[in-house]
């Protein structure tokens, strides 16, 4: 016996779409809060449906999100080569990989203050530039936001005129407070007033000038403090709640200290023990960011030193396990020609940048787990380059804007493998760009 099945009857109505099942908003909001932070998988849950896509554009939800996740993921580094424009090398892998050219940062002579800008400073979803010209020094801070593109011209503190020969460094953090706990860096910085701190040092004297957004100006209080003969300060800075610090290199290495709550500076010395012979000494944070933290470098061996007060009060330096970086990274003896170098710190995921002869690393201080980034020779123009020595690690929720993209952006997205470029891509109604990495 031969049954023959009967065709569904011709109707007009289409088949119910996803946004049609019956679950409440409230309870796919929460659904949707669980999404990996990371810069592709919101866009792609949003691209479900219309009723996903709805919800995920939410500003109350987008804020929420945030706020769950705390922590924005780290997107990748940027760097200045000798000579050349800012560039920017991913950390994520593909879909997620950000291309180079998405954070381009095209800053010629047309600002009409000539010479270069050099990256001084990234926190909070900001980088911070200095623009300096030979025999003039430092001219003009740029604040850049590179997801949103918006872009912060400051003018130096007008108490600069009286000093003469004073290195700068400088940082920008958000403007909200850590001490009490109540603040989650990543979840609304970018909309916060913002704070930037230049330092600098006429090798006796450490001077600190603070600039408020909310205010507009620079403030009529300068601090400073004796630092004996520092020839110059470390570019790289690091916060522990309303403390920032910074290196001071001279014939004493000492660390700066300034409290951005009293607006005070101070100095936490270094016995010279701790030091001697060293090939790079670095401000770090330890114990999840509220503990400081030195590492000092001797070719490939990386020892950190912990500062901590002991039981009666005093304060001192506690070494701790060094790392052998050549057997870590299983450098090559030609690798290790020249001292390993440390390039950046990040301090909301605890990685450290390290650079050998020819390949730059990202290392987990915590499960010393490592991944090789790029080659040294990409940030090379010719054999005579220098090598880079610096790098800023830069970490940032980035995926609101595309979720506004029309019918026809996601269309174009879902035409291309899902990524990044894809996104960006389909945001312009441009094809991805020869060589993007599409994943």
């Amino acid at each position: 016996m031969i049954s023959h099945s009967t065709p569904p009857p011709e109707t007009d109505e289409m088949p119910p779409e996803m946004d049609e099942m019956p679950l409440s908003d409230d309870v796919l909001r929460e659904i949707l809060l669980r999404v990996p932070p990371l810069p592709t998988q919101l866009i792609r849950a949003a691209a479900v449906c219309r009723r996903w896509r709805r919800i995920a554009a939410e500003p109350g939800f987008q804020r929420r999100y945030r706020a769950h996740h705390g922590e924005p993921p780290l997107l990748g580094f940027f760097v200045n080569p000798r000579g050349r424009e800012p560039l920017f090398r991913a950390t994520l892998d593909a879909p997620d990989r950000v291309p180079p050219e998405r954070f381009s940062l095209r800053l010629h002579d047309d600002t009409e203050l000539g010479g270069n800008w050099y990256y001084h400073g990234c926190r909070h979803g900001r980088l911070l530039l200095l623009n300096w010209k030979s025999g003039l020094g430092c001219r003009q801070i740029l604040i850049w936001d590179p997801v949103s593109g918006d872009l912060i011209h400051l003018s130096l503190p007008p108490q600069l005129d009286a000093l003469k020969r004073v290195f700068f460094q400088a940082t920008v953090i958000c403007a909200a407070t850590t001490a009490a706990g109540d603040h989650v860096h990543g979840d609304n910085c970018k909309s916060n007033p913002f704070k930037v701190v230049l330092v600098g040092t006429d090798r006796s004297t450490a001077f600190a000038f603070v600039y408020s957004s909310e205010t507009g100006d620079w403030g009529d209080h300068a601090a400073e403090t004796p630092v004996g003969n520092c020839i110059s300060l470390g570019c790289r800075c690091i916060q522990i709640g309303d403390f920032l610090y910074w290196m001071l290199f001279g014939y004493d290495n000492n660390i700066l200290e300034f409290d951005l709550v009293n607006q005070s500076l101070s100095v936490v010395y270094v016995p010279t023990h701790i030091h001697e012979d060293h090939d790079g000494l670095y401000p770090i944070t330890l114990q999840e960011g509220t503990e400081l933290g030195l590492i000092v470098m001797s070719r490939s061996c990386m020892q950190i030193w912990q500062w901590m007060i002991d039981f009666d009060g005093l304060p001192g330096w506690l070494p701790l396990e060094p790392i052998y970086l050549d057997n870590l990274l299983h450098l090559s003896a030609g690798e290790c020609v020249n001292p390993t170098k440390v390039l950046g710190f990040s301090q909301d995921y605890n990685e450290l940048f390290v650079a050998s002869s020819t390949r730059i690393f990202m290392v987990n201080l915590e499960s010393l787990q490592f991944k090789e980034l790029c080659k040294m020779d990409e940030f090379l123009e010719s054999p005579d380059s220098r090598p880079i020595y610096a790098v800023y690690p830069f970490a940032s929720f980035y995926d609101a804007e595309w979720l506004n993209l029309s019918s026809a952006g996601l269309a174009r997205w879902r035409a291309h493998p899902f990524s990044v470029a894809a996104v960006d891509a389909a945001s312009t109604g441009r094809p991805p760009e020869s060589g993007s990495q599409l994943g």
